[in-house]
């Protein structure tokens, strides 16, 4: 499997601007554009939450048609700028299990479950007793696993970013543990690449093809920025007897150089 990875695209249909400067359409079609070059073709398109910035119908039917000129099939799950049942409407061909967006989906060789850590009206994420019901009802014990969520239930060095993370990551972690066919958790809402382990497994965070939190080590939690850093992508190789293999590529491709033709 080839697993490509987006997130928090904050998508504002055009002509419109992310707070009046990004061009977060555009940066989609970057990134779309990218993901068509790729060979071999991704077999699945994850997005990893905060799809639109405000949660309305008509950003996310707008997006819709925009990611369907892909053709690669889509694992959708939601932000904390995410609107579930504006979600659901836009997407329905999703596996979407009940009023939450979680989702169960059997990829060739292993499982992906995709969880939704959405708490209406706040930016922190949050693992309750009803996730891990779902976690054990959805969970296969004889199958390879990878798991998806927006907030990331670890620390991630950004004091802004990690006030606003996910809440009840010891519940997650302690159903980790008894779960080591999960083989690694993979995450949004920091927009930048970060690897770390969690649950003693390898833990992710995607970038953003759009804009990116700044790396800011030592800021007080309530003063967040963002950058225009290079926007990018996530693709996973995930193969039969081997471990995810992750590759960080940025949206904008640069010329490729044969050492043969040097």
């Amino acid at each position: 499997m080839y697993i490509a990875q987006l997130s928090d695209l904050h998508y504002v249909p055009p002509p419109g601007l992310l707070y009046g400067r990004v061009d977060t359409a555009a940066a989609l079609e970057t990134a779309l554009a990218r993901l068509a070059a790729l060979q071999p073709r991704p077999d699945l398109l994850l997005i990893s939450g905060d799809l639109v910035d405000r949660g309305s119908p008509a950003e996310y039917r707008s997006l819709a048609a925009q990611l369907a000129t892909t053709g690669i099939p889509l694992a959708l799950l939601p932000g904390n700028h995410d609107h579930r049942q504006h979600l659901q409407a836009a997407f329905p061909d999703q596996a979407w299990s009940g009023p939450r967006c979680h989702q169960r989906r059997e990829l060739t060789g292993g499982t992906l479950l995709l969880l939704d850590s959405l708490v209406p009206g706040h930016e922190y994420g949050e693992i309750t007793p009803d996730t891990l019901a779902w976690l054990d009802a959805s969970c296969p014990t004889d199958r390879r696993v990878l798991l998806a969520l927006h907030h990331p239930p670890f620390p991630v060095g950004i004091p802004g970013m990690d006030a606003i993370n996910c809440r009840g990551a010891a519940l997650l972690e302690s159903w980790l543990n008894r779960h080591p066919q999960v083989e690694a958790v993979l995450c949004g809402h920091v927009h930048r690449f970060i690897s770390t382990r969690f649950a003693d497994r390898p833990a992710l965070t995607a970038p953003s093809p759009a804009h990116q939190i700044a790396l800011d080590l030592q800021g007080p939690p309530g003063d967040l920025a963002y950058t225009l850093e290079p926007g990018g992508l996530l693709l996973h190789l995930w193969a039969p007897g081997r471990s995810l293999i992750s590759h960080y590529l940025p949206c904008t491709p640069a010329p490729v150089q044969r050492y043969r033709d040097l």
